[in-house]
């Protein structure tokens, strides 16, 4: 049996048409031949089927054989192409020749027919190669333009689906992926008639993409063979007359397929196309794939650091759980988000922030424990997740609109921290969602810090309570002490608090801040707590004291030091008990300091306790009047007081000072 050969003959006589099939067969060809008389009827054959060659009589009646072939050489047909002619002439056969003819013969010279044919078909394949590279060679450019162009991995899947469906004049186009988490395959984007494909999903390796997937080998189908889309595949419902299935392979991997269906035979030279597209689409997506992971990871890091920073820069709860809600709607892809606090007395939780609802009640009601999906999640201390919710048979927590809101998906996180359930972080989500290991991971990663960010706060709080309470009792104590203390010198008595009193005013209007406040009033409370150490003969004696009373009188501020020094935190007002007695200009006691070297808080003090002390009844003389205190202060500046500190003393309104009972 010979060669088969598939003849197209343009040719006006039967008889001679039997004679080129003849020589043909005798040259070693079995051919299978049809004839036609013009240029319609040529066309409508290269349309129905493929040819091996054509060969064509120079001069028929109603056919312009050069305007014929130049025409088709112009649309890419690159078949054989041999010119018959009864007679020859060399103006006709350089016209052959110049519209693309391979070869020119006279009917007396059919011998030549055969190796003529083998050589034109030589030409004619390396032709076909030559403009097959070309147009692999376009498309691939264009690919790449279009690839430069895309960011994103959705924008490299659309890009090339796009320059298929027109490289191919496909009918529908798409792309299909393994589920990471289940093996279903997606379709992760349809064109043209596959447009509806978008988002379906298929069981593991069912349907042409599944078995592209699994398999890794291209497939090629048309309608009514073995291979083509079946009952149940999500391609069935196209049912293109032919259609391919090619793997998209990276790094050795198949990462997906592309499939391509149109009403039009595909020939060899498009599905070999199509495997170089493939080859390069597999590539850009395998890149963009890693190039989004990284960037995601990188986010993911940058929204750790951004919650880690609000944790560690404030104690405001508000202030924390408004950043990690925005955090875990950005980087988790939620639509919207609230943060449940555990309350351990009730065993219940309560609503602490939220983010993202159409809708907002006035007040949501606590939740206990097991109750609702937050209420097993806090008892149970694991996620729960519902992928639908619609289709559930448990109730969302109440106040929630679940119409309204349009929720699908929902999760509930657990906050634990040191074993114990600080809270409830509650996810929703507007669509269906597949969570993957890394998004459970990150879920995990920012419900500790959000039950860290809430341990954090509340062991802040307490400690902010126990140490105002211990403020408070240590205030409690130095108040109790310098009442003890007027008790038993009973000419000083309210001498302490009105001291204190004027000494803050007068340190306020000087500007010292409120730590340095906190310590001149604790410091004014105590002054005169050394004089616990004084024998009552010397401190009740009701008339003046001799020089040796007056030796161990002005004893009180040592031992005022070393009755307050070993208190560590009365230390910092120590300076007004021990020092308030000294003066200016170095005549104090008990370390004559002069000028800066006595601490402010006790220069400050020593013109309120003066002020007081002149205005005060004694026994031994009548308190003076505010005009001639006040003259006197003036007099004793730059000698017994800092000048600048009589200078803000004397803008002090005298009578909102506190006043002394006469």
């Amino acid at each position: 049996m010979g060669i088969p050969l598939q003849l197209l003959l343009v040719e006006d006589s039967a008889n001679d048409a039997l004679l080129l099939e003849r020589e043909l067969r005798r040259g070693g060809y079995d051919v299978t031949a049809r004839r036609v008389q013009t240029a319609d009827e040529m066309r409508a054959a290269l349309a129905e089927q493929t040819w091996d060659a054509i060969i064509s009589d120079y001069t028929l009646p109603h056919f312009d054989m050069p305007r014929a072939l130049a025409l088709l050489r112009e649309t890419g047909v690159d078949l054989p192409f041999i010119i018959v002619s009864g007679t020859i002439g060399e103006e006709s056969a350089v016209t052959a020749f110049r519209s693309g003819a391979d070869d020119f013969m006279t009917k007396d010279k059919l011998t030549r027919l055969v190796p003529a044919l083998e050589r034109a078909r030589r030409e004619a394949q390396v032709r076909h190669e030559r403009r097959q590279r070309g147009r692999e060679l376009e498309a691939i450019a264009a690919l790449t333009t279009a690839l430069r162009l895309a960011e994103t991995r959705a924008q490299i899947v659309a890009a090339v689906l796009q320059q298929l469906e027109a490289l191919l004049k496909a009918e529908g186009v798409a792309l299909g992926v393994a589920d990471p988490l289940t093996g279903e395959t997606l379709v992760e984007l349809g064109v043209g008639q596959a447009a509806a494909l978008t988002g379906q999903r298929q069981p593991p390796g069912d349907g042409v993409l599944g078995q592209v997937i699994a398999s890794g080998v291209p497939q090629v189908g048309r309608a009514g063979n073995v291979n083509a889309p079946g009952r149940g595949d999500i391609l069935a419902p196209f049912r293109p007359a032919a259609w391919v299935g090619v793997p998209l392979i990276a790094q050795r991997a198949t990462v997906g397929a592309v499939w391509v269906g149109r009403q039009t035979p595909i020939g060899q030279d498009e599905v070999r196309l199509l495997v170089s597209i493939a080859d390069i689409a597999a590539t850009a997506l395998h890149r963009a794939t890693l190039y989004e992971e990284t960037q995601r990871r990188l986010e993911r890091l940058t929204a750790l650091r951004t919650v880690d920073l609000a944790i560690n820069a404030s104690q405001d709860m508000r202030i924390i759980t408004d950043v990690l809600l925005a955090q875990v709607l950005a980087q988790l892809e939620a639509d919207a988000a609230a943060l449940l606090l555990a309350n351990p007395v009730t065993q219940s939780l309560e609503y602490a922030a939220e983010r993202g609802f159409r809708t907002r009640a006035s007040a949501r009601a606590p939740i206990r424990f097991g109750e609702g999906y937050a209420g097993s999640a806090a008892l149970e201390r694991r996620l729960i997740s519902v992928a639908d919710l619609r289709a559930s048979d448990r109730d969302l927590p109440r106040g929630y609109d679940l119409a309204a809101e349009g929720f699908r998906s929902y999760y509930a996180m657990p906050l634990m921290a040191k074993g114990n359930v600080n809270g409830v972080l509650e996810l929703f989500h507007r669509a269906p969602h597949q969570a993957d290991q890394e998004w459970l991971e990150f879920l995990e990663t920012l419900a500790g810090q959000a039950a860290i960010a809430i341990n954090n706060t509340a062991m802040f709080q307490d400690l902010q309570r126990s140490n105002t309470d211990l403020a408070r009792a240590y205030d409690a104590t130095i108040e109790g002490w310098s009442r003890a203390l007027d008790l038993r010198d009973r000419e000083t008595e309210g001498h302490t608090q009105r001291v204190t009193e004027t000494a803050l005013h007068l340190a306020e209007n000087l500007g010292l801040s409120t730590p340095e406040l906190v310590h001149i009033r604790r410091g004014a409370l105590l002054h005169d707590i050394g004089k616990m150490g004084i024998p009552d003969s010397i401190l009740l004696k009701p008339g003046p004291l001799t020089d040796q009373e007056w030796s161990i009188m002005r004893q009180h501020p040592t031992y005022a030091y070393q009755l307050l020094s070993p208190v560590a935190h009365l230390r910092p007002a120590l300076d007004i008990p021990r020092y308030h007695h000294e003066k200016w200009d170095g005549s104090g006691y008990p370390f004559h300091l002069r000028h800066q070297h006595i601490p402010l808080s006790a220069r400050i003090f020593s013109v309120v306790d003066v002020w007081d002390a002149l205005r005060s009844n004694r026994p031994y003389r009548t308190g003076w009047p505010d005009e001639q205190v006040l003259a006197y202060i003036r007099e004793e500046a730059g000698r017994h007081f800092d000048p600048r500190i009589v200078e803000a003393f004397m803008e002090l309104d005298v009578a909102r000072l506190p006043v002394t009972e006469m």
